[in-house]
């Protein structure tokens, strides 16, 4: 029997009928069946949405320990090609100049400063992330003037987009959005 009055260019997966037949097939299905189908669909969903984050926060946490040790190479390799970021200011700094800079700090020997990247909220749209992170550093200092020990706590938020290329999530824009210091006196 065939399915549809075109028998030459029919085929089995592209035939309307047979594509109507399919959904018919679902919609008869019990709507105890159907609520498990959806529940499945909605795991399976957040599943991929979990490993999404998972893997983003594992190139962050990437990022943060080649920083520690000035590893100019691992930061670039979590860096899309177009990258650019986007200072509290205003300023654009796009990834030619932002890799110039590390590499300055690389050969000067400076320290660099640890911090922690908390991952706030991901929204996923196919190859596309967007992803709102705070990251916090804390430095100890002297107050020049009583002399008395402070530790001083930076935070950054930021709004980061993130492109999937070959299997892995690459850092795109990164647009700071707030930018604060804390001082407290140490015990």
């Amino acid at each position: 029997m065939e399915c549809c009055s075109n028998a030459e260019t029919c085929s089995r997966w592209t035939c309307p009928s047979r594509r109507w037949r399919r959904w018919v097939v679902l919609a008869d299905v019990r709507p105890r069946s159907r609520v498990l189908i959806g529940l499945t669909m909605l795991f399976l969903v957040a599943a991929a949405h979990g490993s999404v984050r998972s893997d983003i926060e594992r190139q962050y946490k990437r990022w943060a320990k080649a920083a520690l040790v000035n590893d100019v190479e691992t930061i670039l390799d979590v860096l899309a090609p177009d990258y650019t970021l986007h200072t509290y200011t205003g300023s654009v700094i796009v990834r030619k100049d932002y890799e110039a800079t590390l590499r300055k700090r690389r050969a000067a020997k400076k320290p660099a400063t640890a911090y922690v990247t908390q991952v706030e909220s991901v929204e996923v749209n196919g190859s596309n992330a967007k992803v709102i992170s705070d990251e916090t550093s804390c430095n100890d200092s002297v107050d020049p003037i009583t002399n008395k020990k402070l530790k001083l706590i930076h935070l950054h938020r930021y709004q980061d987009t993130w492109i999937k290329t070959n299997k892995t999530w690459r850092l795109q824009t990164t647009i700071t959005q707030v930018e604060s210091t804390r001082v407290e006196p140490i015990k």
